[in-house]
């Protein structure tokens, strides 16, 4: 008897995951259209989650009487090449990377997302559903010894992340009904690939519902509110596809709400546009050269998200905080060293510009924090600093 896998997840199988930018933090918009972060991923959404289960213990009980799951904290992330500019000719984000870079009026991030990753095997989806994340670009790398285009990190901090499985009905009608007496008030609506079939089903408590339309594929099952009983829907054998699950199933906290429907949206177009290199940038401080040879560079965006446990809810709350950013470059040249140390002692202000294909990021009155250490060493060729800079704000415009 083997305990192998048959086809374990691998990075083999497709995913496709889409991002919608939300009005209201958490909120996924009616009738979304998606976006693609790239026509090329180098990650899956990746997905932290922490329950903060916690044991109960009473005087004199050396066992654990009880578990109880606290305030969720939720963290996804994404690695994907640039394929677009940040931002777009009006100054407005572009890439999802944007809504990491800009702040509006207020201080707030210019966007949250929901993001959905949906993946496919055998007769069963999967889906990762992401809402209301609040993104920082942990980092954008470029190597002038790559061909390849560079690559975008994304880390969020997200109000609430949920997995569903859901097998693959065959051109049937479906059974929906709830494990509690109590919810009646909702609506679960279903919709096939491409919403080509959709029905809204109010829910009658226990009471099994079955649908009007016939569906031969289930891409998307969505409540308009949540429930104290789990959601289950069947086929017509009675076979169970997919579990939504109740306030009940998770301590009375907020129960499922399942994978957004497309209703009169769209899913994301391929990009189809050129990709983001290093080798055709250009860096500059001042007007001039960076160094008389530029190995490496990259930046970040942290907006140092807050987050707090509030009454009522397992979601968290997730403020804003200052925004650091940092731009790296490993540099080599005569002089170099001697000319960072004085920038450095000095605290000498400075602008600096990478210039891309799609436009140019700005680091605005920059001073040198790290010039990087530096000796060359016997038999060492070249002797390169590894220069880390603080920039006051960052601005970008797009070509």
């Amino acid at each position: 008897m083997s305990n192998q896998a048959t086809q374990a997840d691998t990075g083999f199988r497709d995913h496709r995951v889409e991002f919608v930018r939300e009005v209201e933090p958490g909120v996924t918009p009616d009738d979304p259209d998606w976006e693609l972060f790239s026509d090329t991923l180098e990650t899956a959404l990746e997905w932290d989650a922490d329950a903060q289960i916690e044991a109960q213990r009473g005087l004199g009980d050396y066992r654990v009487q009880n578990h109880f799951t606290g305030a969720e904290d939720h963290s996804v992330s994404i690695e994907y090449h640039l394929q677009r500019f940040f931002v777009d000719s009006d100054g407005d984000p572009l890439d999802p990377a944007g809504d990491a870079i800009l702040r509006d009026d207020d201080g707030g991030v210019k966007n949250t997302h929901t993001i959905v990753d949906r993946a496919e095997f055998d007769d069963a989806h999967t889906y990762v559903v992401a809402r209301g994340c609040h993104p920082n670009l942990s980092d954008l790398s470029g190597d002038p010894g790559t061909a390849l285009p560079m690559v975008v990190s994304l880390e969020y901090e997200a109000k609430t992340v949920r997995m569903f499985r859901a097998d693959q009905p065959t051109g049937e009608t479906l059974t929906v009904r709830s494990t509690s007496d109590e919810d009646t008030s909702q609506t679960l609506t279903l919709e096939s690939q491409g919403a080509y079939a959709t029905e809204d089903v109010s829910l009658e408590g226990t009471t099994e519902v079955v649908t009007t339309e016939e569906f031969s594929s289930l891409d998307a099952f969505e409540l308009d509110e949540s429930t104290e009983g789990d959601v289950v829907i069947e086929d017509e054998d009675g076979d169970e596809l997919v579990r939504l699950r109740g306030a009940d199933s998770y301590g009375d906290a907020e129960g499922d709400l399942g994978v957004p429907a497309l209703g009169d949206g769209s899913h994301a177009d391929a990009i189809e546009s050129g990709y983001e290199r290093f080798l055709d940038d250009h860096i500059e401080q001042d007007g001039g050269q960076l160094a008389a040879e530029v190995r490496s560079a990259s930046f970040s965006v942290d907006n140092n998200y807050e987050k707090e446990p509030v009454m009522g809810t397992s979601q968290q709350a997730i403020h804003i905080g200052e925004q650091d950013v940092e731009f790296s470059a490993t540099v080599a040249g005569n002089f170099a060293h001697h000319e960072n140390l004085v920038d450095h002692l000095t605290g000498a202000e400075f602008d600096l510009v990478w210039m891309m294909d799609g436009g140019e990021v700005h680091f605005k009155n920059a001073v040198l924090e790290d010039p990087g250490d530096v000796g060359p060493e016997a038999g060492e060729v070249i002797s390169t600093m590894d220069n880390s800079f603080e920039p006051k704000r960052i601005e970008v415009d797009a070509n």
